[in-house]
């Protein structure tokens, strides 16, 4: 994985706009945006100082609830197609993670972006996005392209070259009924370090290491448990995925203490994206190396048996293997795969899939073929650069992967999940050829009068490379980070309704 460049404290969180030439707004001048208080209990020690050894095995001091969350429900909103044209305008180019707040930084990568779910409905997300990279992670209003909240890493805590390069959000209970609620952003990064964020209240109220001590691992993918709210999934750059409880935290004090319960061995590199299907209660891994599916359950993880695994073994293109650099779920059932190098996207049923599987005399591993038969094929570009991730609706099916020249491929698969066309995901034929996107959004001439001062190259001299896309709810906004500082926010209209 590529790294970043070192960040260090800035004393203020800062947004910088870009002037875009088509017919796009700057960002109105707004007051700066809180920093986060770093209201940090640091346990490097990790679980050492809160486990006995029994067994092989740590056992928690911390009572731990192996049952799923009372308050927990699954839902998942039917498939809406959107109706008006695939049309997206840019609105804001913002350079918010900046090395010493540089307003001419073009070299920090920012890494993920991901909108904050809506507490108040599972299905939906708020018009906040959470975007990290550097040693920064900022808090975005797509509204209005205003940086609500930025939390910097100090000095004190953090290490030269210390970036972070995932984040994962959870919606706390804090009660059985879940009336009352906290969303919290866990990130994580180099040097193993993973940090709990409570955005409402400003605060980072926790700070621990999954590997205090080995200073060179790095935690490249994270993931919560749906149904369990407070258990997160952290996968390294050595192939192995830790599961820890992170607690609950007591407020207004904010103690906690997170608790090691697991580790899943590593059976490929390394752990470059994590995701879940809760009615198969499957965690999923895109590893350098391969696709893998954990059966969670919770039981065995309570005895500490081995868990079920499923290898995934996708086709072969042009000799290239199955390095999967981007997996997300386009519905609970459905999977989005890109391996890199094939220059297209995959998309199959898990339940099809899981139904072809073959084991070993363990009763334990299998593995599944992933055939033609079975996918949905999106046409995607035949770059042979890595680490370009998809983002996904799963409301309206709206699916998006950026490419190594600024450009956002946009697909619209609603048609293909509902039947509606007939293909692989609703048990129809084999499509002859790969759905190709219904629109791809050029990266737009932008007037970046900082870069000019310093007397910098132009952002677009060299490959402007895509790490991540989201998508909001309804698809009415896209937002993608990229490998030269910029954090782009693209609405749903035509052009003039960009124009102010």
């Amino acid at each position: 994985m590529t790294t970043a460049s070192s960040k260090t404290m800035a004393k203020k969180g800062v947004k910088k706009s870009v002037k875009c030439s088509k017919s796009v707004a700057a960002s109105k001048n707004k007051s700066t945006p809180d920093t986060m208080t770093e209201k940090v209990k640091r346990k490097e020690g990790g679980p050492s100082a809160k486990r006995m050894k029994a067994g092989g095995r740590g056992v928690p001091l911390r009572k731990i609830d192996y049952k799923f969350d009372p308050s927990y429900q699954f839902s998942e909103a039917p498939v809406e197609k959107i109706d008006q044209p695939p049309d997206f305008q840019p609105q804001y180019f913002l350079r918010t993670h900046s090395k010493n707040n540089d307003p001419a930084d073009v070299q920090t990568q920012i890494w993920q972006c991901s909108f904050e779910p809506d507490p108040l409905n599972t299905t939906s997300m708020t018009n906040v996005v959470a975007t990290c990279g550097g040693s920064s992670v900022c808090f975005i209003n797509v509204d209005d392209g205003e940086v609500v909240l930025k939390y910097n890493r100090s000095t004190k805590t953090a290490n030269s070259g210390e970036n972070l390069y995932a984040q994962v959000w959870s919606t706390l209970p804090l009660d059985d009924l879940g009336l009352k609620t906290m969303n919290v952003l866990a990130a994580g990064g180099a040097r193993s370090t993973v940090l709990l964020i409570h955005p409402e209240a400003g605060v980072c109220y926790q700070m621990f290491r999954t590997v205090p001590n080995r200073a060179a691992a790095v935690v490249c993918a994270l993931i919560f448990h749906p149904k369990k709210a407070t258990w997160l999934f952290c996968g390294h750059e050595d192939g192995q995925i830790q599961l820890w409880d992170v607690g609950t935290p007591a407020l207004p004090s904010y103690e906690t203490t997170p608790v090691h319960l697991l580790t899943i061995p590593a059976v490929a590199r390394d752990v470059y994206n994590l995701t879940f299907s809760c009615s198969h209660d499957l965690l999923i891994a895109g590893c350098d190396g391969g696709l893998f599916g954990w059966k969670i359950d919770m039981k065995k993880i309570e005895t500490n048996d081995r868990l079920e695994r499923t290898e995934f073994m996708l086709p072969e293109v042009d000799g290239n293997g199955s390095v999967l650099d981007s997996v997300c779920m386009l519905r609970d059932d459905l999977l989005a795969a890109k391996c890199a190098l094939h220059g297209q996207i995959y998309i199959f049923s898990l339940a099809r899939a899981l139904k072809k599987r073959t084991g070993d005399k363990s009763g334990i591993l299998f593995e599944t073929q992933v055939t033609d038969d079975l996918m949905l094929k999106l046409r995607w570009s035949n770059t042979d650069n890595y680490y370009m991730n998809m983002g996904v609706d799963p409301r309206s099916c709206i699916l998006v992967c950026g490419d190594d020249k600024g450009a956002l491929w946009v697909y619209d698969v609603a048609d293909y999940v509902t039947g509606k066309i007939k293909n692989p995901l609703s048990e129809g034929p084999q499509l002859s050829a790969a759905v190709e996107p219904v629109r791809i959004l050029e990266w737009p001439e932008l007037e970046d009068a900082e870069v000019e001062k310093a007397r910098k190259l132009r952002l677009d001299t060299y490959d402007i490379v895509v790490d991540k896309c989201a998508v909001s709810s309804g698809g009415l906004h896209i937002v993608a980070v990229t490998s030269n500082n910029m954090v782009c926010i693209w609405k749903r209209g035509k052009e003039e309704d960009g124009e102010n």
